[in-house]
């Protein structure tokens, strides 16, 4: 995981995309159907700049091949202060104020009697992240509409997916992780080449590309 995180520490940009899977058909009428079909995984784009000097980063290269499109890794964009509006929540809430009790499909319910503020609780494109009762839940979400402030012990709060099982793991308790502490699981499904260039620089010729691994 240490070369990936390093590449995601020095990104130049940093693009995160829901992937909804869908099929398609053509009836014999000639309509045209669509359905969705799977958990919509998060996918990410990445670009590196050509700053990195290959004689201190030749074992990031070798950590780079062993994550080639097989091996899981959890990273974070915390680190990369220039990436970190990406993530960041808009209302000030801190980890674990409030508190899971439930779902219901692409509906996250929540106490929220610790939490402080006025105005919202959470706003539309806030991620969040459920720890569940092992704190090792590892998926997140964005809220998709705004959230009126509130301290009730039942609130709900709208996802952009529906909450996705994990063995394990209950979501009737626990924390919450926000903002740029929500971690991704990822496996990279595309690994530019590189090339060692004048003065001893690591340059790669495209983005990384990743996809979030839904068990």
């Amino acid at each position: 995981m240490s070369g990936l995180q390093t590449i995601i520490d020095n990104a130049t940009f940093i693009t995160i995309a829901i992937n909804p899977l869908t099929g398609s058909s053509i009836s014999r009428a000639g309509n045209y159907k669509t359905s969705e079909r799977g958990p919509s995984p998060y996918g990410l784009s990445v670009g590196m700049h050509n700053g990195l000097t290959y004689s201190t980063n030749r074992e990031l290269l070798i950590d780079l091949q062993e994550l080639d499109r097989t091996v899981e890794a959890n990273i974070s964009i915390t680190n990369n202060p220039g990436m970190g509006y990406l993530t960041s929540n808009l209302n000030g809430q801190t980890n674990n104020v409030c508190t899971v009790i439930g779902y219901d499909g692409a509906e996250l319910y929540i106490n929220a009697t610790g939490a402080t503020g006025s105005g919202t609780l959470f706003k539309a494109g806030d991620y969040l992240q459920p720890l569940g009762n092992t704190s090792t839940y590892r998926y997140p979400y964005k809220v998709t509409t705004d959230v009126t402030f509130s301290t009730a012990s039942n609130v709900t709060v709208p996802l952009n997916r529906p909450v996705l099982s994990q063995s394990g793991v209950a979501l009737n308790t626990g924390g919450l992780r926000l903002g740029n502490d929500i971690r991704f699981h990822v496996k990279m499904i595309t690994y530019p080449e590189y090339s060692i260039v004048p003065y001893d620089r690591i340059a790669f010729d495209s983005d990384f590309e990743f996809i979030e691994v839904i068990t």
